[in-house]
């Protein structure tokens, strides 16, 4: 699963937040090992967490000391939730008092935020001009800060079209729909056809979080922004967002297309939905092709990925932009061996390892014809939506914009405002948001 599209919501009081914090820097402080002597080449690397990831990346801290005896990696464990991680680098790298931290892996959605805040080492001379130019482009593109290379990406992600084809072919349907127009006929034809009440057309990620935003954003328009600048300040494109909420609306209302409880699923309520049978089609990330596959699924074998659709056939939908990028702490005592880690990490050896044992997509589009799809993943097709995703606003503030987006988005497709409601409501916190945190054309 994509880390990008967990939950990043902060919603409660203010007290309720610093006693969040403080309970969770002192709980994370306690899971990190305080018995390390710390030579001159010691690096400290902190990353997220996930099901079999602290045994691969033993292996990976072996073979890099292999080669490196001189450097020891320390390699610290962040929870799974990205506010969490969020919120821990921003204290522990800005208060400067805590354990040391060299290496940390970071959201696409963090990079400006943190290079904006004085945190990250420039790493433009890590890799040379073709060597960067083997990254996919929309993620090496988040890696950009006033033309210089702050991190670099160690994986990628973007949003796939998941089709149960045996349905589609049993309705004379011989491929995945190309446009939005196609998904809402097939799925209206196939629930017709099956009547069954619970079988619903298109299931994917409605909950107020980030995920909210990852959909939204794959259902505009290609080459529609969703936010503009304007007199120094920030306000919605409603040419663009207007029509694409009004879209997203009928999906709720018509014929039932997507049940109304997809405003309450996240990628893994909506995975359970589909992988139990229950649902045509469904929008989520490359993790889930695995879960669909394994022994048991009920849907094993008769599942295809593909793009996600588009409102024009002759053009591919465009998935949007996941994944983590590698930063080294500005302020690192350790410089060198930092940046001879990262190399490590994001070499072509490590992205195959990587993708093999995690099934996280490779950040390199060189490693895949080196590669397999995993129990039957079409490569080339992962490969195509890599190269189209779309990336979300590469904005210091985008943090705090996304929450406010999030809460009307939410309450435009519930029902609680109307769309002009809504929009009025976006464009307020936009100005209030971009005043106070100084934002700059």
């Amino acid at each position: 699963m994509t880390l990008s599209a967990w939950n990043i919501c902060r919603n409660g009081s203010i007290n309720l937040r610093i006693v969040a914090i403080f309970w969770f820097i002192f709980c994370a402080a306690c899971s990190f090992d305080t018995t390390i002597d710390d030579s001159p080449n010691t690096v400290h690397y902190y990353q997220f967490s996930l099901p079999g990831l602290k045994s691969i990346f033993a292996e990976l801290k072996r073979q890099f000391q292999e080669k490196h005896p001189d450097i020891y990696i320390h390699i610290h464990t962040l929870p799974t939730n990205t506010d969490d991680q969020h919120q821990f680098y921003l204290t522990h790298l800005q208060s400067r008092k805590s354990a040391q931290m060299d290496v940390f892996a970071i959201d696409v959605i963090w990079m400006a935020e943190f290079v904006r805040a004085g945190l990250l080492l420039p790493v433009t001379d890590l890799y040379s001009k073709s060597e960067w130019e083997s990254f996919f482009s929309p993620i090496l593109k988040t890696t950009l800060f006033d033309n210089r290379r702050y991190a670099v990406p160690i994986f990628v992600d973007g949003g796939l079209l998941y089709s149960r084809m045996d349905l589609l072919r049993k309705y004379g349907f011989p491929s995945p729909p190309k446009t939005w127009e196609e998904l809402v006929s097939i799925a209206d034809t196939i629930l017709k056809g099956e009547n069954e009440d619970r079988l619903y057309g298109f299931v994917w990620q409605g909950r107020q979080y980030e995920g909210l935003i990852c959909n939204f954003i794959e259902f505009l328009p290609a080459n529609k922004e969703w936010l503009v600048a304007s007199n120094r300040t920030l306000q919605v494109n409603r040419s663009a967002v207007v029509p694409t909420l009004t879209f997203i609306r009928s999906l709720l209302s018509h014929k039932s297309v997507s049940p109304m409880s997809v405003l309450g699923m996240s990628e893994e309520e909506s995975r359970h939905v589909f992988q139990n049978g229950q649902s045509v089609f469904m929008r989520n990330w490359p993790y889930a092709w695995k879960l669909a596959q394994q022994t048991g699924s009920p849907i094993r074998g008769k599942v295809q990925v593909s793009p996600l659709p588009s409102w024009n056939s002759l053009e591919p939908g465009r998935g949007a932009l996941g994944g983590f990028l590698l930063g080294i702490n500005k302020d690192t005592p350790n410089p060198e061996p930092a940046r001879q880690w990262v190399r490590f990490l994001t070499s072509e050896e490590v992205q195959i390892q990587i993708w093999e044992q995690l099934g996280l997509t490779p950040a390199r589009k060189t490693v895949f014809s080196k590669i397999q799809g995993d129990m039957g993943m079409e490569m080339g097709v992962l490969m195509e939506v890599m190269e189209n995703t779309t990336p979300r606003p590469l904005n210091p503030l985008y943090i705090p914009i996304s929450q406010s987006m999030q809460a009307y988005i939410s309450g435009a497709l519930s029902g609680i405002y109307t769309l002009e409601e809504a929009m009025d409501r976006m464009d307020n916190d936009l100005r209030r948001i971009t005043r106070i945190l100084s934002y700059e054309n």
